[in-house]
């Protein structure tokens, strides 16, 4: 049975280098894996050399499918290859490679800025050839559905790498170490690996389930319990006041994004004060680290919420807006607080603090995106309410390149609002969703049922309305990558290219 093959391409303006190192780097397949696909990485083995090989985890449905990759015919800043040892398909291989292009410039070959600017475009090729099981019933009704699998997957992931090489060359002058806690929640699962991709250090604040002593000397390590270049973790226990080892003195940043989730069950007494103790203490005590530090981080991006301004109807909030009323607003008032501690060290100005006050953010993998998707697919989506109050929202992408333009740009400080110019109201969302989805959005959730499934909770997640605008990040220049909803939604839902940025 002849092979199927598939080719995908992308045309660059970096140097072949630049991007066969992104490919090289820790986090590369995590910030490829798109997020409509549900693919866990279970074991990994050296990077992308001849000999290397990875374990996934494909999940489809309730079913998990176990995929072994080897990687061969490693060409430094050329080629790499993947194929298949165990998995799916009978047969599996692509070819990773990027070749200078030729197209760039024009006039004489001789001419040395033509030159140059041959070197700083190239063109990335992804070639697959596969063979389906079933032999040619396999190859007739399974081919023509995996080629249009591939065209969405390849789609997205030239498009992501064409943001983040250009956030890359704005932002990456030089390489940083940063230390990030909240790691394993819905963003800092995606700004670890992008962090690493762009060249940078990460020191991840992991708290392990069950360990109690962290007496025993446990210093940096990686997943596989060892120092590792571009990942490394120190165990800490931020409400017991425990760390395993010392922070390092050459953090160029710190990034804190923990706290227990706010949409995991109804609101009693105890997950309030879940919700609470995991923000304003964590905060509090990472601070109480950076005071006993001999050289703490110069700036301090701490996660706030779009909850501080609590319920404003229509009313436009910039970072300047008073604070608002609320459990859930004074939460926010409280670990801001805890987190502006920190612009005191050593008599001030001390850490440059980031507050950032997030808004809901957009990724098919969790949020309010995640578990609105097979409600809206099951055209079953609609208002929530009367559908009049604003939802503020950021992209995944725009939230992970919001995160970076605070580390980086130093005028940066205080509150931010971390949110998209295209605010819209909840059944403008609804309508949107739909539209893209090509499914009806007209069964409402109305107020009331609202109230009595959900309680408090509903009230503050769903019923409030917050008209948040993007002052700070426009008045420092940041650029957005995904300004507009349905667009957005398109590109993460690996129905469009998006915008560059």
């Amino acid at each position: 049975m002849k092979n199927q093959v598939f080719d995908a391409r992308v045309y660059l303006h970096h140097s072949p280098e630049r991007v066969f190192r992104w490919h090289e780097r820790d986090g590369a397949f995590e910030r490829l894996n798109p997020p409509w696909l549900d693919v866990r990485c279970v074991e990994r083995t050296g990077g992308i050399r001849d000999g290397s090989r990875v374990v996934l985890l494909v999940k489809k449905g309730p079913i998990s499918i176990p995929w072994v990759l080897g990687h061969k015919d490693y060409v430094r800043d050329h080629q790499f290859v993947d194929f298949q040892i165990a998995g799916p398909f009978d047969y599996w291989q692509q070819r990773h490679e990027v070749v200078l292009d030729s197209n760039a410039g024009s006039g004489s070959s001789s001419d040395l800025s033509i030159s140059n600017d041959c070197r700083n475009h190239c063109l990335l090729v992804d070639h697959a050839e596969f063979r389906l099981p079933m032999g040619i019933a396999g190859s007739i009704f399974g081919g023509g559905l995996i080629k249009a699998d591939l065209t969405r997957l390849f789609r997205y992931r030239h498009a992501l790498m064409r943001r983040d090489l250009a956030l890359q060359e704005r932002y990456g002058k030089r390489p940083l170490k940063i230390l990030v806690s909240g790691g394993s929640g819905l963003i800092g699962a995606q700004l670890i690996p992008f962090l690493t991709t762009q060249g940078h250090t990460v020191v991840q604040l992991v708290r392990e389930p069950g360990s109690n002593d962290l007496s025993s000397g446990a210093s940096l390590l990686n997943t596989a319990g060892e120092s590792s270049g571009a990942l490394q973790k120190i165990v800490w226990d931020p409400i017991g006041k425990a760390i395993s080892v010392e922070l390092p003195n050459d953090l160029d940043g710190a990034v804190h994004l923990g706290g227990h989730n706010v949409a995991s069950g109804m609101w009693t007494p105890g997950v309030k004060r879940a919700i609470e103790d995991s923000r304003v203490q964590s905060t509090s005590y990472l601070v109480e680290l950076f005071k006993g530090m001999k050289k703490p981080p110069p700036v301090f991006v701490c996660a706030s919420a779009m909850d501080f301004y609590g319920d404003r109807g229509s009313e436009p909030v910039t970072e300047d807006s008073a604070g608002g009323v609320g459990f859930l607003a004074d939460v926010c008032s409280r670990w801001e607080a805890a987190a502006n501690e920190a612009a005191a060290i050593n008599g001030g100005p001390g850490i440059r603090v980031v507050n950032l006050r997030i808004s809901g953010v957009l990724s098919p993998k969790g949020g309010v995106l995640g578990k609105l998707l097979p409600v809206f697919q099951a055209c079953g989506g609609g208002p929530i309410g009367d559908g009049k109050q604003y939802f503020s929202w950021i992209s995944m992408d725009d939230m992970i390149g919001c995160i970076y333009h605070a580390l980086v740009e130093e005028s940066v400080r205080g509150p931010l609002n971390a949110v998209a110019p295209d605010c819209v109201t909840n059944a403008d969302f609804g309508r949107t969703l739909g539209r893209v989805l090509r499914r009806p959005a007209v069964f409402p959730l109305p107020q009331t049922a609202v109230q009595v499934v959900f309680g408090e909770m509903g009230d503050a997640l769903l019923l409030a309305s917050r008209r948040l605008l993007p002052q700070k990040l426009k008045q420092t220049g940041y650029q957005f990558l995904d300004p507009e909803l349905g667009e957005a939604l398109k590109y993460m839902l690996g129905l469009s290219a998006g915008y560059d940025g």
